[in-house]
């Protein structure tokens, strides 16, 4: 295993939301509090900011363009022209707005809530179908949502609650989208950091991302921690397979909240961070696109 190198050195206040695109070799990803849109090309090295209408959250593939949900609504970009479409408004109260995202085996779009400060526990999980249609998925409410991942087989759904340091699993119905069993998959309690958003391999090991802990875990399936990556920065937020054997988990950061002595002591923070594995990710989805099983 090789060390995580920046490959990008941003400065996000809190870069989210990596993924990459196939198609065009382009690894992108947000920086939700500066309302960016961020590219990556591992080719060549550049990248490219983009401004944004709304702070975006999370992105998915799209018919060569993004769908993104930021703020209280989800919509569409295109990346040619950098014009923004808006696709529906999300109910949400003023003060909240949304955070992770992943895409189901169905092709729908699954994502949570929380507000601004993370410290109310009303967060809530919706869907967006391939119809474009916006659903309330019932789970119960939480401080802080992140994580929306499916095993390889669609099977099992994981997501967290990062305030309450804890890694969640559910049986997921891959028929008709129902969740059950829930449990708890992995706890970072003792370690004293907190899970954020994660990816999974093609073995089904999860990788999470772990905020405040320096953190990458690989996960086996069930749950036990089968390795640890430590980071130079404190704050990882996200991770994303890419390139082009998707062996390349890219990894976003956040300086967001951070002291000057901290950020002193770690100046790459809010860079994206690229790190070498032997596991490919998952095939990267599209948006409204079922997954072949």
């Amino acid at each position: 295993m090789t060390e995580a190198v920046c490959v990008a050195p941003t400065g996000c206040v809190l870069g989210e939301g990596p993924l990459w695109s196939p198609s065009e070799g382009f690894l992108w990803w947000v920086d939700i509090k500066r309302a960016k849109l961020h590219r990556y090309n591992p080719k060549t090295g550049n990248t490219r900011r983009y401004d944004l209408p709304i702070h975006a959250s999370a992105l998915a593939l799209s018919d060569g363009g993004l769908i993104m949900i930021g703020d209280r609504e989800v919509g569409r970009y295109d990346t040619a022209t950098e014009s923004y479409e808006k696709i529906a408004d999300i109910n949400e109260p003023e003060g909240f707005r949304t955070n992770d995202a992943g895409l189901a085996p169905d092709g729908s779009l699954w994502f949570g809530t929380m507000n601004e400060d993370g410290d109310i526990p009303e967060g809530q999980y919706y869907k967006l179908k391939p119809d474009l249609a916006l659903e309330r998925i019932g789970l119960p409410e939480v401080m802080v949502t992140n994580t929306m991942e499916f095993s390889p087989d669609g099977k099992t759904f994981f997501t967290c609650d990062s305030a309450e340091q804890m890694i969640l699993a559910f049986d997921h119905d891959v028929e008709t989208g129902a969740l059950s069993n829930r449990r708890v998959f992995a706890s970072t309690l003792e370690a004293g950091c907190y899970p954020d958003g994660s990816a999974l391999d093609a073995e089904g090991y999860l990788w999470s991302a772990q905020w405040a802990g320096s953190r990458l875990v690989r996960y086996a399936p069930d749950g036990a921690i089968d390795e640890v990556v430590k980071l130079p920065i404190s704050r990882p937020t996200s991770c994303a397979f890419g390139g082009e054997s998707l062996q390349t988990l890219y990894i976003t950061s956040a300086r967001d909240g951070l002291s000057d002595a901290a950020l002193d002591r770690q100046p790459m923070a809010g860079s994206l961070f690229a790190l070498d594995v032997e596991m490919p990710g998952l095939p990267v989805p599209e948006f409204g696109k079922p997954r072949a099983q």
